[in-house]
């Protein structure tokens, strides 16, 4: 088993309350596993998992919450990550519901990984903890 971690990207300019960032990071760290489910019923979770993902979940489970100035920083840093053949998931202002003043499709936050630590480090190591 590799250095596997995931990293939670949370936006500073929307000076979230410590609450609503535990949140936000705690849904968009599960975010993969509601993505990848394949299951037609709504009561049923089955994920095809890449074997970084199932790893990670069987191992340690690293997760690091770092900060992002802005929106599009962060969508900056979530296309280097994505072009970088890094899984990707992002929450958007439609899930705030009341809690931040956003637009629907305002990017509040994103997860990139489970994946190798040094390949997700190359986009977000130069980032500091929240």
């Amino acid at each position: 088993m590799s250095n596997l971690k995931q990293v939670i990207l949370i936006r500073k300019d929307l000076r979230l309350k410590r609450a609503a960032v535990a949140a936000l990071a705690a849904k968009v760290s599960c975010e993969f596993l509601l993505d990848n489910n394949i299951s037609d019923r709504g009561d049923v979770l089955k994920v095809n998992l890449t074997p970084q993902e199932s790893d990670w979940l069987l191992g340690n489970s690293t997760r690091i919450i770092l900060g992002v100035s802005s929106e599009d920083t962060l969508r900056s840093l979530l296309f280097k990550a994505e072009m970088a053949g890094l899984s990707c998931y992002s929450m958007t202002g439609s899930y705030a519901k009341g809690s931040v003043d956003t637009t629907q499709d305002e990017v509040l936050c994103a997860a990139i990984g489970p994946d190798d630590a040094e390949r997700i480090d190359e986009i977000t190591g130069n980032l500091k903890l929240i």
